[in-house]
């Protein structure tokens, strides 16, 4: 698939992560989480007792942050993953997210890293902003839904939390609206997406449809 960008968006639990990892790998080509250049100054933010509502110094600690097929880096240093999904984490990600001056320093390291990624052959790049703001012009966009109730369900297996459901979809809901309600890159498909619900599909039928999609747009590339 050489130098196609895919662009996987969608709000918590659609199941961008799983979906993008396999079909990256499905076609050999780099899966691009941009979402944890936002998790990494979450981090950074938690650690050093910076106040979610500091723009300022949220942007200068999102100078540290680095995003390439190999993963995010802080200073250099690779972050483990494991580091980044704590809920804790999770939600610090949410509430900084609506600054423009962080956005705008991430745009410019999540677009680097999807054109390093175009260069080695192309990459299914996830996110939620993706197809509306970082790359409007990937080659092919897909927008990833389903039902708070599902959503919450799979967050919960995934974890293994699965008694905590109710406090699960309610966090998925204030989520949800922070997201498609915060006035900077609103969570909404672009014009030209594909809006695929999951609700109803499994796994292995929604990397299916995206693979699908992805060779009818090769082919006529």
């Amino acid at each position: 698939m050489g130098g196609l960008l895919i662009t996987i968006d969608g709000p918590a639990g659609s199941g961008k992560s799983s979906v993008a990892r396999a079909v990256a790998e499905r076609l050999g080509v780099v899966n691009l989480n941009t979402g944890a250049a936002y998790r990494a100054v979450a981090l950074l933010a938690l650690r050093d007792g910076v106040s979610f509502d500091d723009a300022t110094r949220l942007a200068r600690l999102a100078r540290t942050v680095d995003l390439d097929p190999e993963g995010v880096k802080i200073d250099g240093r690779p972050v483990p993953d494991p580091e980044l999904r704590t809920p804790e984490v999770s939600a610090a990600a949410s509430k900084i997210s609506a600054h423009p001056e962080l956005r705008e320093v991430l745009l410019t390291v999540q677009r680097r890293a999807a054109e390093i990624a175009r260069g080695r052959g192309g990459a299914v790049v996830e996110g939620r902003d993706i197809g509306t703001v970082v790359l409007p012009d990937a080659d092919l966009k897909i927008f990833l839904s389903a039902a708070p109730e599902e959503r919450a369900r799979r967050r919960a297996v995934q974890s293994g939390r699965e008694g905590e459901l109710d406090r699960i979809r309610r966090a998925i809901e204030t989520r949800d609206r922070q997201d498609s309600e915060r006035e900077v890159s609103p969570l909404r498909p672009a014009s030209d997406a594909v809006v695929l619900d999951t609700t109803g599909l499994t796994l292995d039928g929604a990397i299916s449809k995206v693979l699908e999609l992805a060779h009818e747009t090769r082919s006529r590339a």
